[in-house]
């Protein structure tokens, strides 16, 4: 399951060549987020309602999400380096062209291909580490996941500040140059390579037939599905909700609740993969310290749903933190299959996470909007709890489903 471990030299040059990887996710985390802080720019600029921001943030998503099959098969194929230089590129192009609109269709068009560009800010690094870092593959993704809660603080306050300071044009341009210089750094230290084009692209094709009916993806994957999915809800959106209309929290204690929360999170992905890695190293069940992340994590959330406010800030920064256990299922299912496979089997979990992510964000919303908001204005807390509740019964039923599928052996 695993390749043998390297040392010296070796290692040296593996870390080296993550570290491209490991910003990419940055910059990534950054353009997600960017729309929701410049919203109200766009929308006294080119005079657009809610439905039209909506539409313009939602397209990078749906981009990043459609992209991830192909993806897969282009980083198997042709190689970490090849691959991301192309999508680097097309992420240049999308933002200069988003920068420069003067309608909502530049706007919107360029999402897109920030979408596509922005698509392999994890599988690419996932990929590397499978050629560059045999046996170290669970330490490396983490610190690859935590990278995202960098950009996540970046997004936070600090570019809130510098929106004061600039326009967002200008501001973007600063993150697209940024871009730029990651473009660099990547066609300077990835050696080009560790692509398998001895066949056909169809052939390629029907490598993911295997993949998508392995146990080795299913066994695993609902744990991440429903993790992450649940996790991502929360960081992107329900948790400053819940902190406005629950706690009842001011907008500045929000925010920096928020960046407090990211930053735990991407501590929480280093600390966990070095933990999960020297499990690992050790001959021990990685699985059984995930799933005790993963329960502490579903722990902080029926505290959640029984809104004890008094422990609103420990308890989401501790769930922040134990949301690694749920990322931690992407090694393990990388780790199940040759490394020849290892984008497709990645973007191929990566994929049900994203489409988990975008149906259990609707979900939650549903759920709310089932309930007559408070006096106030804001969300009744009445319609968290059945919101919070529902996602914690969807993670207990991965983990039983794990547990119930897994073969007599059990799993590493």
């Amino acid at each position: 399951m695993n390749s043998p471990k390297t040392g010296g030299p070796n290692l040296r040059r593996g870390i080296l060549i993550l570290v491209p990887f490991a910003l990419y996710p940055v910059i990534d985390f950054i353009f997600r987020i960017a729309n929701g802080l410049i919203a109200p720019d766009l929308s006294a600029e080119f005079s657009l309602n809610a439905a039209q921001l909506g539409l313009i943030s939602s397209v990078f998503f749906i981009a990043f999400g459609l992209s991830q099959l192909p993806l897969g098969l282009a980083l198997d194929r042709f190689g970490p380096r090849r691959t991301t230089l192309f999508l680097l590129a097309t992420a240049i192009a999308g933002a200069l062209l988003f920068v420069r609109a003067d309608d909502p269709v530049g706007l919107i068009l360029g999402r897109i291909l920030l979408g596509i560009g922005m698509s392999a800010s994890l599988i690419a690094g996932i990929k590397a580490a499978t050629l560059w870092l045999p046996g170290r593959l669970p330490i490396a993704t983490l610190i690859l996941v935590g990278s995202t809660g960098v950009g996540g603080m970046i997004a936070t306050v600090p570019f809130a500040e510098a929106l004061a300071m600039y326009s967002w044009r200008d501001v973007l341009l600063g993150l697209t140059a940024a871009v730029a210089l990651l473009f660099a750094v990547v066609a300077c230290l990835v050696p080009g390579g560790g692509g398998e084009r001895t066949g056909s692209i169809f052939r390629q094709m029907a490598g993911f037939s295997p993949v998508l009916r392995s146990g080795g993806l299913w066994r695993f994957a609902p744990i991440a599905m429903a993790g992450v999915g649940v996790g991502s809800a929360y960081q992107t959106l329900w948790a400053p909700l819940w902190l406005r209309d629950v706690a009842h929290f001011t907008p500045s204690k929000i925010a920096w609740t928020m960046l407090g929360m990211l930053g735990v999170y991407a501590v929480g992905n280093f600390l966990f993969g070095w933990l999960v890695q020297r499990f690992m190293n050790q001959g021990r069940s990685t699985m059984s310290i995930i799933l005790a992340a993963f329960l502490m994590f579903v722990g902080c959330q029926i505290a959640l749903a029984l809104q004890i406010t008094e422990w609103a800030v420990p308890l989401w920064i501790f769930a922040s933190l134990t949301l690694a256990g749920a990322y931690a299922i992407y090694p393990v299912v990388t780790g199940n299959f040759p490394s020849e496979f290892a984008a497709r089997a990645s973007s191929s979990l990566n994929f049900l996470v994203f489409a988990s992510v975008f149906a259990i964000q609707w979900l939650i919303g549903v759920i709310i909007d089932g309930f007559p908001n408070a006096s106030d204005g804001g969300f009744a807390a009445e319609a968290y709890q059945w919101a919070f509740a529902v996602g914690i019964v969807l993670q207990l039923l991965a983990v039983a489903w794990y547990f119930l599928s897994r073969p007599a052996g059990g799993d590493r």
